[in-house]
């Protein structure tokens, strides 16, 4: 069927069973790959599922609204900015909250990676809350558009690759340094430090910069990066290092000058802690 990039329409694409049987011997799409996809808008108000399991995977996506889905005659709620993650050979129904009908985004995927990349979004819970992103829908959409242009096997391909970005956009650790707020917040500190990479920066120093307490500034990197300000901090340090191993003709003395360390050891120990080699094998190496 005809995707169409329009909220107000659903739309929808099934793999045919001769393309599936293509790239389950295609070595770079044998990996992950579309078996079917769909768009829900508000104003579709029908259930949907599989009443006898599929053998694939099947993705639930609340961009916007809230719904339901129903296992062994249990029924769950599904809010706004959550996805479910459904077992292959999983019946299931689902459906729109009749008061505030969701805008669903559905895929149904397979693969020899499938497994290990549904592992890795659920972590053992069928159900998660995503932050929205700027760029997942668009990936959603551009994903159906060439997924219609399926007679040709480069874009069945490109579709697939751009799906592995999509899912990881559920399981994202970073913040959305488009949005306001603390993901906001979190932006302008990363700025801060990356203006001073020649300084031994403290988390007071940090916090006073950016107007915040220690503490709070401290809880907001580990919720939103999953590092703290200092950890992230050091981090961005020893990457520019290693710009400056692989461009200059600097000592490791001097660059570790250049980035404010007291002294080439205490550099070298730091670098080789977050890079795993040492200052001079990273050249040797680069």
């Amino acid at each position: 069927m005809k995707s169409q990039n329009n909220a107000n329409n659903s739309t929808a694409w099934t793999l045919p069973e001769q393309l599936q049987r293509k790239l389950d011997v295609h070595p770079l799409g044998r990996n992950l790959y579309i078996t079917a996809i769909r768009f829900y808008p508000e104003n579709d108000v029908k259930e949907w599922g599989e009443p006898k399991g599929v053998p694939v995977y099947s993705l639930l996506y609340s961009a916007h609204g809230g719904g339901w889905y129903e296992l062994e005659g249990k029924r769950f709620p599904v809010k706004a900015n959550q996805y479910v993650l459904l077992a292959k050979n999983t019946p299931f129904r689902c459906g729109p909250d009749p008061r505030n009908p969701w805008r669903l985004y559905t895929a149904q995927f397979t693969g020899l990676l499938a497994d290990e990349l549904c592992d890795y979004l659920t972590n053992g819970k069928p159900i998660h809350t995503t932050p929205p992103l700027v760029g997942r829908i668009a990936q959603f959409w551009d994903i159906l558009h060439h997924l219609d242009l399926m007679n040709n096997i480069e874009n069945l391909l490109y579709a697939n690759f751009r799906f592995y970005s999509f899912l990881g956009t559920f399981r994202l650790s970073v913040f959305n340094y488009m949005k306001q707020g603390s993901d906001n917040q979190i932006e302008q500190c990363i700025q801060l430090m990356k203006q001073q990479l020649d300084k031994n920066l403290t988390l007071a120093d940090l916090a006073a910069q950016a107007h915040l307490s220690a503490s709070y500034l401290s809880a907001l990197f580990k919720e939103k990066t999953r590092y703290s300000p200092i950890q992230l901090f050091t981090s961005l340090r020893m990457q520019k290092a290693s710009q400056l191993l692989k461009e200059t003709n600097l000592t490791v003395k001097e660059i570790a000058q250049e980035m404010g360390y007291p002294d080439q050891y205490t550099f070298s120990r730091t670098f080789k802690g977050i890079m795993g080699v040492s200052p001079k094998g990273f050249r040797e190496k680069s």
